[in-house]
């Protein structure tokens, strides 16, 4: 199965799908069905590329820890008793 990158015409999502022959890849974010295939770029692996990705991956789980802990703080207020 071939993994593909597509992005939603109508939410803008770029997301990755392994598509089967026949299949219909739908957007993970919206479930539109309309989406774009777009032109992937081949992997590139060296220090500079892993100490990107470290530090893209660091912020995106300070974002969700941050998120969570909001999301975590509003369902204490809106459910005390």
């Amino acid at each position: 199965m071939p993994l593909y990158e597509y992005k939603c015409a109508r939410c803008g999502e770029a997301f990755e799908a392994l598509i089967r022959a026949g299949t219909v890849p739908t957007c993970p974010q919206c479930g539109n069905v309309d989406v774009e295939r777009t032109i992937s770029m081949f992997a590139v692996s060296s220090d500079q590329t892993r100490s990107s990705s470290l530090k893209i991956a660091k912020q995106k789980a300070r974002r969700a820890a941050r998120d969570k802990a909001m999301a975590d703080a509003e369902d204490v207020r809106n459910h005390r008793h």
